[in-house]
């Protein structure tokens, strides 16, 4: 089923080079204060694999809170993450959600990229963070690797049970996202400055400011500035998947 789109501008076709725009290394700390400390202990077995502790406990475990803000703790998304690990994207956004639970030898494997081990992880040495409610543009969260002429920041509030990700998108003259993402949800973006082209599957939209487009992120997508100026575009997407 074709993606959605709000404002569809006439169809284009442009060959210009896409650059990878995957993540960023760690950042500074930025949710120290007010940190909590969580007091559950693991107890259960993870997807029917050796058990980790006691029996009783791990159904309070949240364990895809926990992974999740150790992500962003590090800055990685989930495609970054995902490719460390040796896991798909769509399996790290799940275990995330706490859809399904990791096997021992995935969750081990996440927790090496996360620089931590099953001890830390089911232990109080782990800290929630007290979720923000102002933002800062020295808190805003750098999802592009350092040489990446897009840059993707993200408005990272410490919040483990978001369901919203809103991103503050830059694209340099003739730059381009990695070639056909996917990932699960919708998003909706607005053109506040230059234009950009939306490849779609087999489908090419050109925006202009003030343009706004709505898609289905699970079809492949590639977002391209094909002029010699900066674009710029708000977005949100829903899960918080990226």
């Amino acid at each position: 089923m074709p993606a959605k789109t709000k404002h569809n501008k006439d169809m284009v076709t442009t060959d210009a080079d896409a650059s990878d725009h995957t993540d960023s290394q760690d950042p500074d700390n930025r949710c120290l204060e007010g940190a909590e400390v969580s007091s559950d202990e693991g107890s259960e077995t993870i997807a029917d694999s050796a058990p980790i502790s006691k029996k009783a406990e791990l159904a309070e475990e949240d364990i895809g809170k926990k992974i999740n803000q150790m992500r962003l703790d590090k800055g990685y998304s989930q495609r970054k993450l995902a490719r460390m690990a040796g896991l798909t994207n769509t399996a790290i956004s799940s275990i995330e959600r706490n859809k399904v639970s990791p096997a021992i030898n995935t969750l081990k494997a996440i927790l090496q990229v996360l620089d931590s081990d099953l001890t830390t992880f089911f232990s109080d040495e782990w800290k929630e963070r007290k979720p923000r409610v102002v933002v800062t543009p020295q808190d805003l969260l750098e999802l592009s690797e350092p040489n990446s002429r897009v840059s993707l920041k993200q408005v990272y509030n410490c919040s483990t049970t978001k369901n919203l990700g809103f991103l503050i998108e830059t694209y340099q003259p003739n730059s381009a996202t990695e070639e056909k993402i996917t990932h699960e949800g919708e998003e909706i973006g607005t053109v506040i400055e230059g234009k950009i082209v939306i490849r779609i599957e087999d489908s090419t939209y050109l925006l202009s400011k003030g343009d706004s487009y709505v898609i289905d992120t699970s079809h492949p997508h590639t977002f391209i500035n094909p002029t010699d100026s900066i674009t710029r575009i708000v977005s949100a997407h829903t899960p918080t998947t990226y």
